[in-house]
């Protein structure tokens, strides 16, 4: 083949490559329709069956994973695309629902919408999302963010290595309660300013790959914290609650969350510095540069004070919800939601006036929260239809035959493999969780048990550069190539694997949260 035959075809390919996935994605759907799948699965003295109506469900979340994989539409379009497609193909056909106290079966495409557009857009969730992006959009605004990262840079001095290690602690405490794409954009242009002060030059310094990965993990460390730092941890609260009975608190998930988010922060320094050693071990200016920046920026504003008294105010709240509850007799009862919204809403007020709603729009990342509502619908359809049993049975009906610690590491491995394919976080959560719930159902294990480790996984993608936006936006700083990343992310990743476990096994049945 010519030199210009190839060139036509990597051309035609580049022009084309859209089109070629979706259909794509079109002949994957019809495999998966028309396989000779068995219709019938047992375990024990159960059964699991294969509708009509759950091959469907699984033909067109195939059709939705190609597509999300590729990249030919965007994730939004893609779940509303496949939550349309669902009632039009007779996926909802039949299905009990209760409305109004009655039970009654669904029939025809329009009733079928109509009740994935309930159980999808009509859930609260959808207000947190919208708080946690308008307090995000306030902390970045006011100013606040820039000046505790100055202030960390304060308290670890101009040594390399401590450097390092105050943005990943910086990143990960946080992510815990603001956006991980919003930490990472807010730490990436202070790295970047600290490494040109320095006459530090892009991939020509082991400290600056070392820095700007941190600027990416501090980030994706912190989003299993807490319920706010991450779009997977609602996401497996809300299944949790509507599949498998169990109602999570903000200070429940946090009880393992903040100790997992935690012990990742030395492990991840350690990695750093062993494979990318500073070449320097302080930075060529003093503690005075950086105690004259912070002068310069003089005293909190009013618009840093609001910020500091809606957060403390917000994650009290979240925090003493249950206390607040039970000191007054249940009369108030405060959800996350409602916290989250209201706290968001605050920034606002006359009087207040932090930003308009003009400037808020553009920090709301309105096709994330369309991806999770219309998500969350797919995902409730695969356990309604009955396919996540018979797939949970198809992938994971052995894993009695192993140890609880070995099962929570199964866990772990499989949803970071499903990183790799997978670039949204959300989405991964999405297609594990929903198994997991009806595996242990099934099975007699704690919910929890098996759906902590996938929501935690779901949003750790630390191998690839698009396994996540956080990674990428320090990555356009050009300081580490994708080898350097990839290389790092890997040794992390296995050692996240063993982590983990640890924390999940140990911490849980101390807790009392759930036992083995």
């Amino acid at each position: 083949m010519s030199a210009d035959t190839k060139r036509l075809l990597i051309d035609c390919y580049n022009k084309n490559k859209e089109v070629i996935f979706f259909f794509l994605a079109i002949v994957v759907a019809c495999i998966v329709y028309y396989a000779p799948l068995p219709e019938t699965i047992s375990l024990g003295d159960k059964t699991a069956t294969l509708t009509h109506q759950g091959r469907i469900t699984m033909t067109l979340l195939s059709f939705a994973i190609v597509l999300w994989v590729t990249e030919a539409t965007s994730f939004a379009v893609t779940a509303l695309l496949a939550m349309t497609l669902m009632p039009l193909l007779g996926a909802t056909e039949g299905l009990e629902v209760v409305r109004d106290g009655n039970v009654v079966a669904l029939h025809g495409a329009a009733d079928g919408l109509s009740e994935m557009i309930k159980i999808g857009f009509g859930n609260n969730l959808i207000f947190f999302f919208l708080g946690v992006f308008l307090l995000t959009g306030a902390f970045i605004k006011s100013g606040l963010g820039e000046r505790l990262v100055l202030l960390i840079l304060r308290v670890v001095g101009a040594g390399t290595r401590m450097v390092v290690l105050g943005f990943l602690v910086m990143g990960t405490v946080l992510s815990m309660w603001v956006t991980d794409m919003a930490v990472s954009a807010l730490m990436t242009p202070l790295g970047v300013a600290l490494l040109k002060s320095s006459n530090i030059k892009p991939l020509k310094s082991n400290f600056g790959r070392a820095l700007m990965i941190a600027c990416c993990w501090g980030g994706v460390f912190g989003g299993i914290g807490t319920p706010a730092g991450c779009g997977p941890n609602p996401i497996a609260m809300e299944y949790l609650r509507k599949l498998a009975g169990i109602d999570l608190s903000f200070v429940d998930w946090m009880k393992i969350g903040v100790p997992a988010s935690l012990i990742l922060v030395p492990v991840g320094w350690l990695v750093l510095i062993l494979l990318f050693p500073p070449e320097m071990k302080r930075l060529p200016f003093e503690q005075d540069e950086i105690k004259h920046r912070l002068e310069k920026k003089g005293p909190l504003s009013k618009a840093e004070w609001v910020t500091v008294s809606v957060f403390a105010l917000v994650i009290t709240l979240w925090v003493g919800g249950d206390f607040i509850e039970s000191i007054t007799g249940g009369s108030v009862m405060l959800s996350m939601e409602m916290v989250a919204l209201m706290g968001g809403l605050v920034f606002f007020l006359p009087g207040i006036g932090i930003m308009t709603w003009e400037e808020a729009e553009p920090l709301m990342n309105w096709d994330a929260i369309v991806l999770v509502m219309a998500s969350l619908a797919l995902g409730l359809m695969m356990y309604k239809t009955g396919a996540a049993r018979w797939l949970s049975w198809i992938l994971l009906g052995n894993i009695t035959a192993f140890s609880p610690v070995i099962q929570i590491a199964l866990v772990i491995a499989a949803v970071m493999f499903m990183k790799l394919f997978l670039a949204s976080n959300t989405v991964t959560g999405i297609i594990v969780i929903p198994l997991l719930i009806t595996l242990a159902n099934d099975l007699g294990l704690d919910a929890w048990f098996l759906v902590a480790p996938a929501a935690f996984t779901a949003s750790l993608g630390i191998i690839l550069l698009t396994q996540s936006p956080t990674n990428i936006i320090p990555y356009t700083s050009g300081y580490f190539s994708v080898k350097d990343f990839a290389l790092s992310g890997i040794v992390m990743t296995v050692i996240m694997i063993v982590l983990l476990t640890l924390v999940i096994s140990v911490i849980g049945p101390l807790m009392g949260i759930y036992h083995f």
